[in-house]
């Protein structure tokens, strides 16, 4: 299946991702009601990604008490069945990269759905730090992700509370 691979590397903190992602499901440009988000480490210079990789185990999905998350087996996104999602959250700690939020307005969580497979932010990234790849959705370099990007997520953070 094809899925979106993420390149911290290539990243530039443009955010043209988000705002493309925002447009497309939400009709506006929107950091914050993106699927998908680049965090800055200004200490460093780095960007990192943080976006719902469809992991193989699907963590989001064996938290959801509702049954709200359920994998399309076409495309192979987790997606959210916003009318059984209610709202409590489970699902947000589960995830490992941070691929997860709530909508407040809706009361129900969001997460890339790989835009039917034919991702937007993919098409819209010009330093290919997004691509779509024929990938197997067990392979150690998804592992690898999975345990890279928590670690640099939270390292930004730590950073963002020392500085306030």
């Amino acid at each position: 299946m094809k899925l979106i691979d993420v390149s911290h590397s290539k990243c530039v903190g443009c955010r043209l991702c988000g705002l493309v992602c925002s447009l497309t499901h939400e009709s506006e440009c929107s950091i914050s009601k993106a699927r998908i988000t680049a965090f800055r480490d200004e200490e460093f210079g780095n960007d990192v990604i943080s976006v719902c990789i469809q992991c193989a185990d699907a963590y989001c999905a064996a938290a959801c008490p509702a049954g709200a998350l359920n994998r399309d087996m076409k495309t192979g996104a987790v997606l959210v069945n916003a009318e059984l999602c209610n709202g409590c959250e489970a699902c947000i700690p589960a995830c490992p990269v941070g691929g997860i939020a709530l909508d407040l307005g809706k009361n129900i969580v969001f997460k890339c759905d790989l835009c039917g497979g034919d991702p937007e932010c993919v098409k819209f990234c010009s330093r290919g730090a997004l691509t779509l790849n024929e990938t197997d959705i067990a392979s150690p370099e998804r592992k690898s992700f999975m345990t890279d990007t928590p670690e640099l997520l939270s390292q930004i953070h730590n950073l963002q509370n020392i500085g306030s």
